[in-house]
Parts: structure tokens; C-alpha cells; sequence
């Protein structure tokens, strides 16, 4: 899929692209083949080419970190089946729903298993760094508005600079809407009935019981929420992207 975008070459947008594809160009080598690109010069053509070579070299490479940034943002979903065995699920919990909420607990679920990191326990950049050390993307819901910005603001010394795949955007292609839990019930995904009656008001509440009164309880229960939003995202993105590849064939 990552190879059928055009993207990555300067002034080519999906306008350009979908046209491209209507001329039976459907990928780089399709296009590297051609000898001339209505539209392209033969200076730009060849600039083209090279610029699609070397994005040919860090696939195969999967060097995704220097692949990506040549991608608009909204298309770092391309690289999911290829970075699928080393993608960090991520999801945060915040004492607030705004931007200038404390995080409370960040959950990774990734080539390391699953981590829970709590404020005032172990959640610190040290332990992040070492849960997201080996993902090459990272999966979240509404993360590129939210979770990823506020992180970025409490661990600014971390390498935030990921391929990234907001689920949110990637169910809005698809023409679906809501919050994690409507979309999660919508694709038949199910959670423990014990956190059924979770959602983000109710974390904040769990968090102030266990940071006021030392409810473990809340505690425990706010851990296993944030666990399995990251759990379920896995699930989620492995159902949501062959539906976005198959949008993206009928263009």
C-alpha cells in the first residue's frame, strides 16, 4: 500500500496522485517505467525517480523513521502491515480533559508486551523510553490531537519523531465516527464487564480517588481501562486498515 502513494514526491497531492492512477500508474514502478509523466518536465521527472528509489531502499531497509517524514501525516497508515510486529499501541489518562491536564498514566502495548505506567509510581522518561524503544510506529486514538502533543510537552527529551496512525482518522476515511468505545462495540470488540461503565470523565474520577483517599481499587481499575484501550487498539487497527487499503484500490 505504501507503494501505491505519490505522495512523498513534491507537489503531488491526492488531486495529482488519483490522476496518476487513472493513467494506469498505480505505483513507483509503474512510474519510474514511464519515460515521461504529463505534467512533469524532465528535470522533475528525474527527480521523481530518485526520490522514489531511495524511498524504495528505506522500505525495504524499513528504515520507517526516515521514510515517514516524506509522507503527509495523514498517510503514515500506508506503513501499518509493514511495521505491523513492532508498532507501540499507546493511550494516556489525564487528571483533566485539556491540554494542560497532568498525565496520570500512559499505557504501551507493543513488541514488549504490555506496560502500564503510573504518575508517582514508575511512570517516568526513563521507563517510556524504554517501553517505546523498539517501535517503529505508533497506533493511537485521537493521539495526534491529544495524547501525542501532551506527551511531547511532559517528555519533551523523547523522540516523538515516529510514523504515526491516529485510529480516529483512519475510521473518519471509512465514514465512521465516535469515541473509542461506540466504534470498538461497532466492530464487534468487547470489553471486560467490569469496565464497562469506564470511560474518560470516569478515569479522571478513579484518579482522584486513588491521588485523594488511596483507593487502590480505582487504582486498579483505571490501569486496567488504560490497559485495555492499548489492547483493544490493536485489534481495532488490525481490522480498520484492509477496509482502508480497499477504500484506497477503488480510487
Amino acid at each position: 500500500m505504501i507503494r501505491r502513494t505519490f505522495q512523498i514526491l513534491p507537489r503531488v497531492g491526492p488531486g495529482k496522485e488519483r490522476t496518476l492512477w487513472k493513467e494506469g500508474i498505480h505505483d513507483w514502478d509503474d512510474f519510474r517505467e514511464c519515460t515521461e509523466i504529463k505534467g512533469m518536465n524532465e528535470d522533475r521527472k528525474r527527480d521523481a525517480d530518485i526520490l522514489l528509489s531511495a524511498a524504495d531502499r528505506m522500505l525495504s531497509e524499513q528504515r520507517w523513521r526516515e521514510l515517514s517524514p516524506l509522507l503527509p501525516r495523514q498517510e503514515h497508515w500506508r506503513l501499518y502491515r509493514q511495521a505491523r510486529d513492532e508498532v507501540a499501541f499507546l493511550d494516556i489518562e489525564t487528571d483533566g480533559l485539556g491540554h494542560d491536564s497532568t498525565i496520570t498514566v500512559v499505557g504501551v502495548h507493543g513488541p514488549r508486551g504490555t506496560d502500564v505506567l503510573v504518575k508517582g509510581r514508575d511512570l517516568n522518561a526513563e521507563n517510556l523510553q524504554r517501553s517505546l524503544q523498539k517501535a517503529s510506529m505508533l497506533v493511537t486514538f485521537n493521539g495526534s490531537c491529544f495524547d501525542v502533543p501532551i506527551l511531547r510537552n511532559n517528555f519533551p527529551d523523547l523522540d516523538w519523531e515516529i510514523p504515526h496512525f491516529d485510529l480516529r482518522f483512519g475510521c473518519r476515511r471509512l465514514g465512521i465516527t465516535g469515541g473509542l468505545k461506540r466504534i470498538e462495540t461497532l466492530m464487534g470488540l468487547q470489553r471486560d464487564a467490569s469496565l464497562a461503565d469506564v470511560d474518560g470523565f470516569e478515569a479522571v474520577r478513579l484518579w482522584n480517588r486513588w491521588e485523594r483517599r488511596g483507593d487502590r481499587d480505582a487504582l486498579h481499575l483505571l490501569m486496567e481501562y488504560n490497559r485495555a484501550d492499548t489492547v483493544n487498539l490493536a485489534d481495532l487497527a488490525d481490522i480498520i486498515y484492509p477496509h482502508l487499503e480497499e477504500l484506497c484500490r477503488k480510487v
